[in-house]
Order: C-alpha cells, then sequence, then structure tokens
C-alpha cells in the first residue's frame, strides 16, 4: 500500500512510521469488522458481512432453510438430512458428533445446529478453528416459523420472510376443535419408554389439531408403564421405522389391559420427530388420523 493511498507524506520518522502502521492496520480492521449478532442461546456470534456457505447440523435447519429460500448457501449437512431431493447427496459432517475436519473442509461461514442434542465438544472445536456457531431453537411449533424467517434474513434471501409467512398461514387451515377431544400419546421410544411431554412442538400439533396430550409432565421424558396404565392415552403414535410394529407388540404384552383401551397408530418418522418446515403436513396427516378417531367416537 502507498502513502498516496492516504495522502500522508511519509517521513524518515519513526514515529510518523509507526502512526502509519497503526493507523494501516485500524483501517485494515475497520474494512473487516464481522457484524454480531446474537443466536437463540444469547450467545454473541461473529458473522462475515455475507453468508454464502452454511453447514446443517439437523435435518429440520436443512429443510428449514429451504424454505427459508437459502437452500442453495447449504454446503454441506449432517448425516441424516434427506429433504428436500437432492440433499441426500450433499457431503455429510456426521451424527450426533460430528466431524470438525469435515466441516473445515466444507468451508463454511457458519455452522448451524439446534438447541437440542449437540456434543459438548462442538462449540469449543469449532471456536479453535474460527468457525462461528449459530444456534437456533425449535423446540415449539411457532419457533419454526420464526427461524425459517430469522435464518431467511440472516443469509439474505429475496424474500425472507414469505417462507414463515406461507407455513403460518397454512398451519392455521389445520386447526380444529374437537368434541369429545381424544387423548394422545407419542412415543419415540418404547422400551424404555419415552414419550412427548407439555411444551413441545408435537404437543402444539395436539393443541392445533383439536387432541389432548395424555402426558402431563413437560419436555420429552422417560414414562413409566404404571404412569401409562394408569392413565392410558386413546390413541398410541409411533414413528414406524425407529419404533415399528414389533415393539408397540411388545409393549402390548408388557401392559396386556391396555390392548382393548389403546389404538396404536404408526406415522412417518420424520414429519413427526422433525420441528421443520413440513409441519404443516404433519398437522394434516394428524387431522386425518384423529378424523378416523373421532367417526367412531360420535
Amino acid at each position: 500500500m502507498r502513502s498516496s493511498d492516504f495522502n500522508i507524506p511519509l517521513r524518515n520518522s519513526k514515529f510518523e512510521i509507526r502512526n502509519l502502521a497503526l493507523l494501516v492496520l485500524l483501517i485494515a480492521c475497520g474494512r473487516n469488522t464481522t457484524p454480531t449478532t446474537h443466536d437463540d442461546l444469547g450467545r454473541a456470534v461473529n458473522l462475515p458481512p455475507t453468508l454464502t456457505r452454511a453447514v446443517t447440523l439437523a435435518p429440520n435447519l436443512t429443510e428449514i432453510m429451504f424454505a427459508a429460500g437459502a437452500g442453495d448457501k447449504v454446503v454441506c449437512t449432517d448425516d441424516y438430512s434427506d429433504f428436500p431431493p437432492g440433499v441426500a447427496k450433499l457431503p455429510k459432517v456426521g451424527g450426533l458428533e460430528p466431524n470438525i475436519e469435515k466441516i473445515v473442509a466444507c468451508r463454511p461461514d457458519v455452522v448451524l445446529a439446534t438447541t437440542n442434542g449437540n456434543h459438548p465438544n462442538l462449540a469449543p472445536a469449532l471456536a479453535a478453528v474460527h468457525i462461528p456457531l449459530y444456534v437456533v431453537r425449535t423446540d415449539r411449533l411457532d419457533e419454526v416459523a420464526d427461524t425459517i424467517a430469522k435464518l431467511g434474513d440472516l443469509f439474505g434471501a429475496k424474500h425472507p420472510y414469505a417462507g414463515a409467512h406461507r407455513l403460518r398461514v397454512v398451519l392455521e387451515r389445520q386447526r380444529r376443535h374437537r368434541s369429545p377431544s381424544p387423548r394422545v400419546m407419542f412415543a419415540v421410544w418404547t422400551n424404555p419408554l419415552y414419550v412427548a411431554g407439555q411444551k413441545t412442538f408435537a404437543d402444539d400439533l395436539f393443541r392445533l389439531t383439536g387432541a389432548t396430550n395424555a402426558v402431563a409432565v413437560a419436555g420429552w421424558p422417560q414414562y413409566s408403564l404404571e404412569s401409562l396404565i394408569s392413565n392410558p392415552p386413546d390413541m398410541l403414535l409411533y414413528p414406524r421405522k425407529a419404533v415399528g410394529a414389533a415393539a408397540v407388540e411388545q409393549l402390548f404384552r408388557a401392559t396386556p389391559e391396555l390392548r382393548a383401551k389403546m389404538q396404536a397408530v404408526p406415522v412417518d418418522d420424520n414429519l413427526f420427530t422433525r420441528p421443520g418446515s413440513r409441519v404443516a403436513e404433519t398437522a394434516q396427516q394428524l387431522n386425518a388420523i384423529l378424523d378416523g378417531w373421532s367417526m367412531l367416537h360420535k
């Protein structure tokens, strides 16, 4: 860089040379300053001015990026991302414990993760290689649309809020009021039994479609067979691949008194376990299941 770039004459003074060097450094730093934003954990995250390359570490985030109009910015994903079509062909960086070397090889501007299920070493490992980690919260149904809008804006999508608005409109069309309201339980695992409790996106879907969550506690707790027997749901939903009919039959053998009281219904794993951009489709399928129950219990 020449002295004429700053209109400052150079002399043979060490003091002036030192000042010039400091000025160059300050200007260079000013040109490369990255904006600071805060993720959903409240962490300060320094991001490049323009985000063009992202690694997603959860399938629902991959789907959300495409719904936000920023799917072309996704360069690598976790091992389980398979939607929309073509995503399965993207380079994979691992599952519950992502491979940092593979992430580095993707040359991302940012790594996107959810607030749940992250390996404790993820944040310090990414910090060590100077890759920003941006964490988003999608625990509740409303937070899915919020995240679509947030990521659309963050990645400079052409219409950053369109996907979020569209999802809210389509979800509202699935709102139902049922009398009687079927008591539903969603089991993500059966041995031991783990279920969707209150204040989860699954619970929000139940409420939206006119069902009642049979689980009174919050989160995704382990649920005792004694509690299941003493207060059985009308309907048990379970992911057909992760759990399967054989595991549900084993549950019924352990609780034979429930066989005539509780209807077991298999559902699509990806739709019912991913709080992503297809939650309206999940609500539609849930409504179809509940409509069948309501017809039998008029």
